[in-house]
């Protein structure tokens, strides 16, 4: 079984349009940018209810412009996210943090491959946000091109 839980930092290894476009700056109508870093829409789905307690009026099929600032905020609360993931919790708890609903992976197949998941989502938040730290020393803007 392939992990989902990737990030892609070379464009070319985007295998289909299934991907959600993570863009430095602000949109301007261009997409597969090289400076871009690319998630397979399953696994950006994970993010979905961090993303949504800074930025409420975010969808994943929509573009998405998001200030550094905000983006900051974002990453550290993913980064408790990847904390909380660590201590293997129960399946009970990771409602709070992973809404179900909105990732391709159900509650009962997350669980049935939960430490694997586990561990391979940390190490995609762990990249993520070291990703997002560096941007934001540059970038005013981060944009999500959703699917």
């Amino acid at each position: 079984m392939e992990s989902p839980f990737e990030m892609i930092t070379d464009v070319d290894k985007v295998e289909n349009a299934y991907y959600i476009e993570v863009k430095p700056g602000e949109y301007n109508a261009k997409y597969w940018n090289k400076e871009s870093v690319y998630f397979a829409d399953e696994a950006f789905a994970y993010f979905y209810t961090t993303i949504c307690k800074y930025v409420p009026q975010y969808q994943p099929t929509q573009v998405t412009e998001i200030k550094a600032e905000t983006w900051l905020r974002i990453s550290n609360q993913l980064q408790e996210l990847a904390y909380f993931l660590s201590t293997n919790p129960p399946m009970i708890k990771l409602k709070k943090w992973i809404d179900f609903s909105k990732v391709e992976e159900t509650y009962k197949q997350f669980d049935h491959h939960k430490n694997k998941y586990i561990r391979e989502l940390i190490n995609m938040i762990k990249e993520f946000t070291v990703w997002i730290t560096k941007v934001c020393q540059t970038q005013s803007y981060i944009t999500i091109l959703g699917t």
